[in-house]
């Protein structure tokens, strides 16, 4: 007789229950290194939000051209934009994740919105009577579905936070 012909057949699978928070474990990185982590994105952060508008808009204005925001305004939403997500990092484990979550998709819609504001931009030619105007709301309005998003994001995990807490930990940092 074969060693196959002797196994028993294999009883069907039992369902099994999906792995509870406390089954799975999490490992949380220390307070140090997430703010590394987050001064490293904000770094990055920085280049991309402030620096390059800032430089781009500069530009632009020293060559003659009027723009439609001033330097200023696109420092301060962008330096709101990089606290907010900065904290949002290294605050990912605890339960102010949520809220900041909202805070950061709420200021960025409304910086969206500002923008939006100042649509079309009417682009007269220095030296002559011929303008060329841009409308940008439907990008900006195509942009404004990622914190949208977002926002509906850090409301359920505020939600989930409430109901159930640390319950996402062992998802967002597994052991």
């Amino acid at each position: 007789m074969s060693a196959s012909a002797a196994a028993p057949a294999s009883a069907p699978p039992t369902p099994k229950s999906p792995p509870t928070s406390e089954a799975l474990g999490s490992r949380v990185p220390s307070l140090s290194y997430r703010i590394v982590v987050a001064s490293l994105r904000l770094i990055v952060s920085f280049v991309l939000l402030i620096a390059l508008p800032v430089a781009a808009l500069t530009f632009v204005q020293s060559r003659g051209i009027p723009i439609p925001v001033s330097v200023g305004v696109v420092t301060v939403w962008g330096a709101l934009l990089l606290a907010l997500g900065t904290a949002r990092y290294i605050l990912r484990p605890t339960s102010a994740y949520g809220p900041l979550c909202i805070a950061v998709a709420a200021v960025a819609l409304a910086y969206l919105y500002f923008l939006i504001s100042l649509s079309p931009y009417q682009f007269v030619v220095p030296g002559g009577s011929a303008s060329v105007a841009a409308g940008y709301v439907l990008f900006l309005e195509v942009l404004m579905i990622v914190p949208a998003l977002d926002l509906l994001a850090g409301i359920l995990t505020t939600v989930e936070d409430v109901a159930h807490p640390k319950e996402r930990l062992p998802f967002d940092y597994p052991a």
